[in-house]
């Protein structure tokens, strides 16, 4: 069972009790590092520039204007990619794309070595 650092992405900061770091493990650790995948721009950091970390979807949903469905298929395609690189993850089985104006909402089902966990993101 992995641990991780907890991360605060509202405020974009790692979270701190007492002085130190919060840690988490088990389903918590897992959907943390989803998330960070999700939200790291795949090749664009120089830590991650030997491994296959992170997913391209920033040219998907940052000042484009093409087509939901489009989008929804590359966005789809790119994020399963990307998490599917994580040992605990087995499958996507469910994603869904809500766009309201600029915001998209994606939903995801992930299937893991816990068990099923369903995530929203929102871009």
């Amino acid at each position: 069972m992995s641990k991780t650092l907890l991360f605060d992405f509202g405020i974009g900061d790692f979270v701190i009790k007492n002085g130190n770091p919060v840690t988490v493990s088990g389903i918590e650790a897992l959907k943390m590092r989803a998330e960070k995948i999700i939200r790291t721009q795949y090749g664009r950091y120089g830590i991650y520039r030997d491994r296959e970390y992170g997913a391209n979807i920033r040219d998907l949903v940052v000042g484009r204007s093409m087509g939901i469905g489009f989008t929804a298929s590359e966005l789809e395609r790119e994020i399963s990619a990307a998490l599917l690189r994580d040992e605990e993850i087995n499958a996507v089985n469910s994603f869904k794309i809500n766009q309201s104006g600029t915001v998209l909402e994606v939903s995801i089902t992930l299937s893991t070595a816990y068990g099923d966990v369903s995530e929203v993101y929102t871009f």
